[in-house]
């Protein structure tokens, strides 16, 4: 097979809808569903718009998968008597997987075991890049201990925990240096790609019962501990971060230079954000709802798009620009004198 047919068997028979499809399929195998269900499979398995192109599809029998149930109670079955095929790796998907392997934070989410398994399977891939192709910049060089036998125990007793949502025992160093034990129910992990870090979304319960969110810094704990007890229901834990959402939302007018849309959608892909397109200027305005105790570091993102973006508020988030802005002209200015004295 040619590359260029590889790529096309990646990108469209292994597609997102392709996969949403099957799962309906497979589903209405099984059991005949009602449009109502076939719409609701469609938006968690694909995307928002995906109940809007899918579904009309498969009724009105454009992709002729889905009949009408002889029951005539407006459900669909599958046309199909038997599972879907297994669907095998192509050549290009081996190779991304066996460029993932090499990326020191890929074996925090396996065991030996299945690492083992993985390195027999691509033993004889050739990796589809390397991450010494790659030069980052704007990045902090204290990254969270990867390679750590413990950071990486820490890391799979958590993933478990979130997985069957159990408590732990967790003893935790502060950033004041205090030692905090506590037991916390791990819910969420997030990672910061520019500090290189993982953070844990967990739910602690104060002394008056009322649960709070905690935000832990991976590589700050110390010790885990499984207690064997379990929350019985999921946690919403947007609710809890919705809570933390600035009051004044920052806003950004956004340039089409230097692909300025794409770039800035894809930097700020984490937040919770609203785009819209100011036909008399050309441009776009982005509303963002931030976290604020991570405003210093957005304030520093949205620094590294130069004249891309202009902040149109709020007003302290713009004060706060200036005064970047000045303190490194300041700095520049010094720097210039030295070298011009030396």
């Amino acid at each position: 097979m040619k590359k260029t047919d590889d790529a096309l068997l990646f990108s469209e028979f292994y597609n997102c809808y392709y996969h949403t499809v099957a799962r309906i399929l497979e589903e209405a195998r099984q059991c005949p569903l009602t449009r109502r269900q076939i719409e609701h499979m469609a938006r968690i398995h694909g995307h928002d718009e995906s109940a809007l192109y899918i579904v009309p599809k498969l009724i009105r029998g454009d992709w002729p998968f889905l009949e009408p149930d002889p029951s005539g109670d407006g459900r669909f079955r599958s046309v199909l008597n038997r599972p879907l095929f297994p669907q095998p790796l192509t050549r290009l998907q081996k190779s991304w997987l066996r460029s993932l392997t090499e990326d020191p934070r890929f074996c925090l989410f396996f065991t030996d075991s299945q690492l083992a398994g993985l390195k027999k399977l691509l033993a004889d891939v050739k990796p589809l890049y390397r991450t010494s192709d790659f030069c980052l910049f704007d990045q902090y060089e204290d990254h969270d201990p990867f390679s750590s036998a413990m950071y990486r125990k820490h890391m799979q007793t958590i993933l478990a925990a979130v997985s069957s949502r159990q408590f732990l025992s967790v003893s935790y160093l502060s950033g004041k240096g205090n030692i905090i034990s506590h037991r916390w129910l791990p819910c969420r992990l997030e990672y910061g790609q520019r500090d290189g870090k993982f953070r844990l979304c967990a739910l602690a319960v104060r002394k008056n019962g009322r649960p709070r969110l905690d935000l832990l810094n991976v590589a700050r704990i110390l010790s885990l501990k499984e207690t064997g007890d379990f929350c019985p229901r999921p946690v919403d834990v947007d609710r809890y971060l919705d809570r933390c959402l600035c009051r004044e939302p920052l806003v950004l007018e956004i340039t089409t230079e230097r692909n300025g849309l794409e770039r800035t959608m894809l930097h700020f892909s984490c937040y919770q954000k609203k785009v819209e397109r100011l036909e008399d200027r050309g441009t776009y305005r982005c509303t963002i709802y931030y976290d604020t105790r991570w405003e210093t570091e957005l304030l520093i993102q949205v620094l590294s798009f130069g004249p891309v973006v202009k902040v149109l508020g709020p007003e302290s988030f713009v004060r706060q620009i200036r005064e970047r802005v000045e303190k490194q002209q300041i700095l520049t200015y010094d720097y210039k004198n030295r070298e011009k004295r030396s």
